[in-house]
C-alpha cells in the first residue's frame, strides 16, 4: 500500500494536493463497469472543451504561439511541422516550471513526455473557436503546407508576369498569414522570454469571452460560472457542492446538472459492490458504504439519460438490469461480474481472477463520479487569477 503525505504550508498549497488526489480517483484511467460514455457525456455538456488530462489554461495559447511562429519559419511538410511544434513544446517546460509551478505538463518526464500538450489541447482550441477549421492538428499542419505550398506557386506566376509586363508585385503577401488558422491576441515577439504558467489578462480576458460567448460552450455550466464570477466554485470539493448554483442555472442546465449529478449518485453503488465483491466482503469501507447506499435508494430516470446522451444499447441494459437487482444483492453480483467479463473477456475480469488479480484498497475506484470538477476548477482559477493579478 503506498501512503502519501504532504507538509502543509498553506492552503492553496492543501488544495493543489487534494486536486490531485480527487483526480487519481476519477474514473477514467479503468471503467470498471462501462459508464466511462456517460460520464464523458456529461462532462462535455456541463464543461465543454476540457478533459481530465488538462493542467492548465496557458497552454490554450502557447500552441497557437508556437504554430504561428512555425507558420511564419520555412516551408515544412506536414510531418515536420508537428515534430518542431512538439520539440518547441518540449523545450518550454524548463521555462515553465520554474520555482515548482504547479500543473506543468512534462515536469517530471521532461524530454521523454510522450503526450504533448498540443494532443491534450487541440480539441478544446476547435471547441473554444482558437483554431477557425475544425480540424486535427495532422490536418491542420497539411492544410497550411498545402495552402503555403499554393501561395508560392501564386507568387511565383505574379513575379513572372511581372517581368514579362514591366509590372511590379509586393512581396509584403507572400506565404500564409497565421490569420487564416488562428484566432488569438497577439503575442509579443519576445514572448517566450517572460513566458510563465499564468494567464496575462489579454489570455484571461480572452478565454473568458470565448467560453462565454462560442455557440457550442455560452450554455454550459462552466460559461455560467464565468458569466456570473462565482469565486466560490473553485472552493467546491465535490460535484454534489455545485448545488450552490442551481438559483442561477437556466431550466436546460439545471435538467442537465441534476441528470448528472443523479447519476453520479444513482452508479456509485455499482462501483462500490464492485469492491464489495472483489475484496470478498473484507472491504469495511465498502461494506459501510453499500450499507449506506442501500438506506438511501438514490435513483436516475434512465429514460431522460438515454434521451440526453444516447448511449449504447449494451451500456442502458446494464443500467436497467442494475437498477432492477439492487435489492437482491446474489443477482446485483451476478450482473456486476458477468458485465465487467463482457467489457474485457473471462481473462482480463479481476472478479473473474481474484487469485491472479489480488485485492488493493487503493487499485479500484470508489468515488463519486465528479465529471472532470478538478480540471475545470483549475482552468477557472487561471483565468480569474489572470484578470485580477494584473487588475
Amino acid at each position: 500500500m503506498l501512503n502519501l503525505g504532504w507538509i502543509d504550508f498553506s492552503k492553496s498549497d492543501r488544495d493543489m494536493v487534494l486536486s490531485v488526489l480527487r483526480q487519481l480517483t476519477e474514473p477514467g484511467a479503468v471503467d470498471e463497469l462501462g459508464i466511462g460514455s456517460i460520464r464523458d457525456g456529461f462532462s462535455d455538456i456541463l464543461f465543454p472543451g476540457t478533459s481530465t488530462i488538462q493542467t492548465r489554461a496557458k497552454y490554450l495559447f502557447i500552441i497557437p504561439y508556437i504554430c504561428l511562429e512555425l507558420e511564419r519559419g520555412k516551408k515544412l511538410l506536414p510531418r515536420q511541422f508537428i515534430e518542431a511544434l512538439e520539440q518547441s513544446e518540449l523545450e518550454l517546460i524548463d521555462t515553465l516550471a520554474v520555482n515548482g509551478a504547479v500543473g506543468v505538463i512534462g515536469q517530471r518526464s521532461r524530454q521523454t513526455l510522450r503526450r504533448k500538450p498540443s494532443s491534450i489541447y487541440w480539441s478544446a482550441l476547435r471547441t473554444y473557436g482558437f483554431i477557425s477549421e475544425p480540424v486535427t492538428l495532422s490536418e491542420y499542419a497539411a492544410l497550411f503546407h498545402a495552402r503555403k505550398t499554393a501561395s508560392e506557386q501564386e507568387k511565383g506566376l505574379g513575379k513572372r508576369k511581372a517581368k514579362h509586363e514591366d509590372d511590379t508585385i509586393d512581396d509584403s503577401d507572400a506565404g500564409m498569414s497565421g490569420a487564416a488558422f488562428w484566432r488569438v491576441p497577439a503575442a509579443e515577439e519576445n514572448w517566450r522570454e517572460s513566458l510563465t504558467i499564468k494567464l496575462t489578462l489579454d489570455e484571461a480576458t480572452y478565454l473568458r469571452e470565448r467560453i462565454t460567448s462560442m455557440p457550442g460552450t455560452r450554455d454550459s455550466l462552466l460559461a455560467l460560472v464565468l458569466r456570473e464570477n462565482r469565486l466560490d466554485f473553485t472552493e467546491y470539493e465535490e460535484f454534489d457542492d455545485i448545488n450552490a448554483m442551481q438559483s442561477i442555472m437556466p431550466p436546460e442546465l439545471l435538467r442537465d446538472y441534476k441528470l448528472a449529478r443523479d447519476f453520479s449518485r444513482f452508479i456509485f453503488g455499482a462501483q462500490v459492490r464492485y469492491n464489495v465483491i472483489y475484496s470478498d466482503g473484507q472491504n469495511k469501507l465498502a461494506n459501510e458504504l453499500w450499507s449506506q447506499y442501500k438506506e438511501e435508494q438514490p435513483t436516475v430516470s434512465l429514460a431522460d439519460i438515454q434521451a440526453r446522451l444516447k448511449p449504447r444499447a449494451s451500456v442502458m441494459r446494464f443500467l436497467k438490469a442494475y437498477k432492477s437487482a439492487i435489492d437482491n444483492e446474489s443477482e446485483l453480483d451476478n450482473l456486476v461480474i458477468r458485465r465487467e467479463k463482457e467489457l474485457k473477456g473471462a481473462a482480463r475480469a479481476k472478479l473473474m481472477n481474484t487469485e491472479l488479480y489480488k485485492y488493493d484498497d487503493n487499485n479500484v475506484n470508489m468515488s463519486s463520479l465528479v465529471y472532470r470538477l478538478p480540471n475545470v476548477q483549475r482552468i477557472i482559477k487561471d483565468i480569474f487569477e489572470g484578470e485580477c493579478n494584473h487588475a
